[in-house]
C-alpha cells in the first residue's frame, strides 16, 4: 500500500468519529443549522426536505453520543414519504447532500441499507462540520443585512435624485449635463430587481447612485453657477425647492404653536393651527395633506441642531464623513434610520412611520425618539421601536401632535445650552 493510500485510509477512518453536539444543543437545533447551511450551498427545497426527513428518522441520542454514529437506514421508498417524487430524485438528493458535506453514503449492493450491517446515510460529516456551518450562517446573515441596507439606501437615493432632477428640469436655466443625469437615472434597475442582484453588483450600483447624488449636490450648493439671477417665481436657493415640502399654517408670518414646555406627543388636538386661507386649508383633503398638517416648519439646519451627538455622527457619516451644520435631506434621512437601527428599531416600524407621517414627519419622529432615550426628566424608553410605532398609532387615532413634541425638544436643547454656558 502506497503512502498516499495510507493517508487516504487514515483520513477516511477519522471522519467516522465525532464529538457530539455542542453543550445545550439538541437534534432540532442541529437540523435547523443543517437546513440553513444547505440553503446557503444552493440546495433545492425538495432536497432540503429530504435532509429533514433523514435527520428526523435518527434517534436524538445518536447525535449526542460520540461512541456511535447517527445514520438513517430507511429505504428510498420511505424517504419519498408521499411527496410525489421518484427514487431517482431521492438518489440525486442523497448525492447532492454528500457533495455539500452533510452526509456520507455507506450503502450495500444496489444501494441497500441495513441497520444490523451498519449500511445507510451517515450524518457524521455534518457533526464534524458544525463550526464551519455556524461561520457560514453568520456570514450569510451579515451579507443579507448588508444587502437589505444597500437596497434601503438605493431607495432613498432614488427618491431624492428623482425629485432633485425634476426641480432642475423646472428651472429657467437647467444645469449642464441634466439630460445625462436623467438618462443615468432611467438606466437604474427597478426596485423589485434589486432583491435578486448579487451583493457585489448591488454595492457597485449603490456606489454609482451615490456618485450621481454627489454630482447633484454640487449644483444644489452652488446654484448661481448655472441659474444666474433668480426670477420672481423662483426661490433664490434651489436647496429650498429640493427638500421635502412642509405644509405650514404660518401664512401671516405669525407663529401659533403649543407651549414649549411639552416634551411628549400631545393627544389634545389633531387639527392644524392657522388662518383659514393658509396653504393647508387650501390643500386637497387627502391622506398625505392631513399628515403634513401636523408638521412644524423646520429646515435641515434645525433638525441637525436638535439631533443628539450620536445622531449627528450618523448624519455626518451619511453626508460624506465631514461635519456639516446644513446637511442634505438625504443625509438626515439616512442618518436618522441608521441611528434608529442602532438603538434597536425594526425596519418595518420605520417604513410605517414614513407611510403614515411622510418622510419629514418620520425624520422628526425619529429625532424625538432618539432624544427621548436620554431625557433625564422622564422614565427611560425600553423599546425605541415600540415608542416610534406608538407615535404612528397615535397619529392614526388623530391624537399625535408633533408640533408640541418639537417645541418641547427645542426648549430642552435651549436648557442644555444654558447649562453648558
Amino acid at each position: 500500500m502506497s503512502f498516499r493510500q495510507i493517508v487516504s485510509t487514515h483520513h477516511h477512518e477519522n471522519i467516522r468519529f465525532h464529538n457530539g453536539l455542542p453543550e445545550g444543543w439538541n437534534r432540532d437545533r442541529f437540523r435547523q443549522l443543517c437546513v440553513g447551511y444547505a440553503q446557503i450551498r444552493g440546495a433545492s427545497a425538495q432536497c432540503i426536505r429530504t435532509l429533514e426527513i433523514i435527520i428526523d428518522m435518527i434517534t436524538p441520542c445518536a447525535f449526542r453520543d460520540p461512541s456511535q454514529e447517527p445514520f438513517c437506514y430507511a429505504r428510498q421508498e420511505t424517504l419519498i414519504a408521499g411527496r410525489g417524487v421518484t427514487d431517482r430524485t431521492i438518489h440525486n438528493h442523497e448525492r447532492e447532500l454528500e457533495m455539500i458535506g452533510l452526509l456520507e453514503r455507506r450503502l450495500g449492493a444496489n444501494g441497500a441499507r441495513c441497520k444490523r450491517k451498519g449500511l445507510g446515510l451517515f450524518l457524521t460529516p455534518a457533526l464534524n462540520l458544525i463550526s464551519e456551518m455556524r461561520d457560514a450562517d453568520e456570514q450569510s446573515k451579515a451579507e443579507k443585512k448588508e444587502h437589505d441596507e444597500l437596497r434601503g439606501d438605493r431607495s432613498r437615493l432614488y427618491r431624492h435624485v428623482k425629485h432633485s432632477l425634476a426641480v432642475f428640469a423646472s428651472l429657467p436655466c437647467s444645469p449642464e449635463g441634466l439630460e445625462d443625469m436623467m438618462g443615468e437615472l432611467r438606466s437604474w434597475p427597478r426596485a423589485d430587481k434589486l432583491k435578486y442582484m448579487s451583493l457585489d453588483g448591488l454595492r457597485s450600483h449603490v456606489q454609482a447612485a451615490h456618485d450621481l447624488w454627489k454630482r447633484i449636490e454640487i449644483y444644489v450648493k452652488k446654484p448661481g453657477e448655472f441659474s444666474g439671477e433668480p426670477e420672481a417665481c423662483f426661490g433664490c436657493h434651489i436647496q429650498d425647492q429640493i427638500e421635502e415640502e412642509i405644509l405650514s399654517c404660518n401664512a401671516d408670518g405669525e407663529v401659533t404653536m403649543p407651549s414649549a414646555e411639552a416634551s411628549e406627543p400631545d393627544c389634545s388636538g389633531s387639527g392644524p393651527y392657522g388662518p383659514p386661507h393658509c396653504l393647508e386649508s387650501n390643500h386637497p383633503t387627502d391622506t398625505a395633506s392631513s399628515k403634513a398638517q401636523k408638521l412644524p416648519q423646520v429646515n435641515n439646519r434645525i433638525l441637525y441642531e436638535l439631533a443628539s451627538p450620536e445622531l449627528r455622527m450618523h448624519i455626518d457619516i451619511a453626508g460624506g464623513g465631514d461635519q456639516n451644520s446644513k446637511p442634505s435631506l438625504y443625509a438626515i434621512e439616512t442618518g436618522t434610520w441608521s441611528r434608529l437601527s442602532e438603538i434597536g428599531t425594526n425596519i418595518c416600524a420605520w417604513h410605517a412611520a414614513i407611510e403614515r407621517l411622510t418622510i419629514m414627519g418620520a425624520i422628526l419622529a425619529g429625532v424625538i425618539t432618539d432624544a427621548r432615550l436620554s431625557d433625564p426628566r422622564l422614565p427611560p424608553v425600553v423599546n425605541p421601536g415600540g415608542y416610534l410605532r406608538g407615535m404612528v398609532q397615535a397619529d392614526e387615532r388623530g391624537e399625535l401632535n408633533l408640533i408640541s413634541s418639537f417645541m418641547g425638544l427645542l426648549a430642552r436643547r435651549a436648557r442644555e445650552e444654558e447649562d453648558r454656558i
